[in-house]
């Protein structure tokens, strides 16, 4: 008795065709670390509500008058020379 199993063939995979171009665009110029990052200004759309919710609150923490606070910090020293 032979007993024999036969198992269908399973096709070869197709070979990638190369890829060019996909992925993260190239930068074309180089952004200022430094500088603050361009929001969306429509005030409709969800991320806008959101920064202005955050805008109002970060507004109570404002400080805007750093000239009287400036002279608080100085060296102990800064009288002796």
């Amino acid at each position: 008795m032979n007993l024999e199993v036969q198992l269908p063939s399973v096709p070869e995979p197709m070979p990638s065709p190369p890829r060019k171009g996909i992925g993260r665009p190239k930068k074309t110029a180089q952004r200022n670390p430094l500088a603050p990052y361009p929001r969306c200004r429509c005030g409709v759309c969800s991320m806008c509500k959101d920064n202005a919710k955050w805008d109002r609150i970060f507004a109570k923490f404002v400080v805007l008058e750093y000239a009287d606070v400036k002279g608080v910090f100085q060296s102990p020293l800064k009288d002796l020379s």
